[in-house]
């Protein structure tokens, strides 16, 4: 499934809140301070974009090697009113609890 472009109608949200991985642009790994040792840039670039779009601002070199930070982040993603958002910082929570997940 293609990452939302801005141009394309944006799925209804309880579709959002369904959509895979795939969908917020994921697939490029990089090495961080997590349990397996990568995370997805896609899927952060993504965060970082749509946390914009919220009015937050979001550090991803520090989302790479500072958990704390990353798990603040997320859970202000997760508290927002976009469906998108909050489907997108569960999606990368739980890569930082159980990266396996892919």
């Amino acid at each position: 499934m293609a990452r939302h472009e801005p141009h394309q109608p944006m799925p209804e949200a309880t579709d959002l809140a369904c959509m895979p991985a795939e969908y917020f642009g994921g697939g490029r790994m990089l090495p961080a301070l997590v349990p397996g040792c990568c995370l997805d840039m896609g899927l952060l670039g993504s965060f970082r974009e749509l946390m914009a779009e919220a009015g937050e601002s979001v550090r991803v070199q520090q989302m790479r090697y500072d958990r704390m930070y990353a798990f603040e982040r997320l859970a202000l993603g997760h508290s927002t009113a976009d469906a998108g958002l909050r489907r997108l910082s569960v999606i990368l929570f739980e890569r930082y609890v159980d990266p396996g997940l892919d």
